[in-house]
């Protein structure tokens, strides 16, 4: 009994000592020109998509939830947003060459097509980011109109 004690306080020690290791999670910025939002490529109904289904590993807005401050869920959190950004960051798009943007509007359709996106791991606790047919298809439409339009 007196062992079990020793390793749940020693536990309890252990959960409080690593809260003081950073996670790395990166501060929100506001949109800038450089956003998607600002980009005439894509639409309302379009945006808002993203922003329910994307924006939060794909964008410098992302909606930190109530475990984002605690570690050790803070430093996946700011793995896999960093992992997010560094493929994909819809607040830097007019950074991207057309060439780019064709590339990830093309990945875009398929990893939304094929059900990769969002993350099953993102859906378990987000589940209004999960994608009906519709958006989907909605989803699809707009990456291919987007890619005739720069390629005009």
């Amino acid at each position: 009994m007196k062992a079990v004690k020793i390793i749940l306080i020693s536990l309890a020690v252990l959960f409080v000592a690593i809260q003081f290791i950073p996670s790395g999670i990166p501060e929100n910025k506001p949109d800038d020109e450089k956003s998607i939002v600002n980009s005439s490529l894509v639409t309302e109904p379009i945006l808002e998509q993203l922003r329910k289904s994307c924006f939060d590993c794909h964008s410098n807005q992302v909606r930190f939830p109530w475990y984002s401050k605690l570690a050790p869920s803070s430093w996946f959190l700011a793995d896999h947003i960093s992992e997010g950004k560094s493929n994909l960051n819809f607040s830097e798009w007019e950074d991207y060459s057309n060439r780019e943007k064709i590339g990830l509007l093309e990945e875009i359709k398929d990893e939304v097509e094929s059900g990769n996106m969002p993350l099953k791991s993102y859906l378990l606790i987000h589940r209004d980011a999960r994608l009906n047919s519709e958006e989907i298809s909605a989803l699809l439409t707009w990456a291919g109109e987007a890619t005739a339009q720069i390629l005009k």
